[in-house]
């Protein structure tokens, strides 16, 4: 799905003052003017493509001023500490599956892309209110059926801390089918708190999935001729292998900003009317909350 209206506007709103402190007058006013262009000149792009554009025009005006190697190390670190709070909750809900899920979409909560602050305290409370997610029943089930009979599984994970919720999640799924093969796939190179290989190692991803590898790109999102030809192969293999077997493929879409959108993940595009993708994720976009008549933050499970 190309970038529509209200991403345009919201480009512009997150990114025309995005500069480091310190930046001149003259180069303030040629970032802001680019930004604009970018924007106006968007027209066919997804939204990953114009935000990786906007990181592009950061850096070869200001730098790589804005590093979130710290603040991706903390969140990792904190929720790596919640995570026995976490298996043990699932381990002992009367539906895994729906906790773990419940979860992972809490996870989405950290995303520098889409809020202007995050806060350890009002996750904690997230964390602890997960168990009160609706989640559809039907859905829930149909979900269940699909992961008992399929034999592969590609995943992609978005933020760094909510790639720990990930992992819980595939933990969960191979529960439910120890021959499941599961493959996850990070960014291929930093951006904002987006989950790297780097985050993947540091939670032990490799533990659960029994292949992880990078997008081979620095947007924020998975676009078919973006993404790596390694990526876009491991999806081609799946479809192949899967094809005549109700293939499953799953997708967290981890909510953060009007940059995501339901239909920019790699699939969208190749109408395959027997693929199931599923996706979780907490809304977080004005125009998603429109769409799908919630509050901010509201956990959605769906399915394509």
């Amino acid at each position: 799905m190309v970038i529509n209206e209200n991403c345009k506007v919201c480009q512009i709103k997150r990114n025309n003052n995005r500069y480091p402190v310190g930046a001149t007058e003259e180069k303030i006013k040629e970032y802001q003017y680019k930004v604009n262009e970018i924007v106006k000149n968007s027209d066919g792009l997804t939204t990953p493509q114009v935000a990786e554009q906007m990181d592009n025009l950061r850096k070869e005006l200001f730098g790589n001023t804005m590093d979130y190697t710290e603040i991706k190390q903390h969140y990792n670190k904190l929720m790596l500490d919640y995570f026995p709070y976490m298996e043990n909750k699932v381990n002992t809900s009367e539906n895994h599956l729906k906790m773990a899920i419940q979860y992972a979409m809490v996870g989405n909560y950290i995303d520098f892309g889409a809020l202007e602050s995050v806060n350890d305290i009002e996750l904690k409370d997230k964390l602890d209110e997960a168990v009160n997610i609706q989640i559809d029943s039907n859905l829930l089930t149909d979900f269940h059926k699909e992961i008992v009979n399929a034999n592969r599984l590609v995943y992609f994970t978005d933020n760094c801390e909510e790639i720990v919720t990930d992992r819980l999640l595939i933990a969960t799924l191979r529960d439910i089918n120890p021959d499941l093969y599961i493959s996850v796939i990070v960014r291929g190179k930093p951006v904002l708190n987006d989950a790297t290989l780097e985050d993947a190692k540091y939670v032990h991803m490799e533990d659960v999935a029994q292949k992880v590898i990078g997008n081979g790109t620095g947007m924020p999102g998975n676009v078919i001729g973006a993404i790596s030809q390694e990526a876009m192969d491991e999806v081609e293999n799946h479809l192949i292998q899967i094809q005549n077997l109700q293939p499953f493929v799953f997708h967290p879409i981890l909510y953060s900003k009007c940059l995501y959108q339901l239909s920019w993940n790699v699939y969208t595009h190749l109408k395959r009317p027997d693929l199931n993708i599923y996706y979780f994720f907490l809304c977080k976009c004005e125009m998603f909350m429109r769409r799908f008549g919630v509050e901010q933050f509201t956990g959605i499970m769906t399915k394509e």
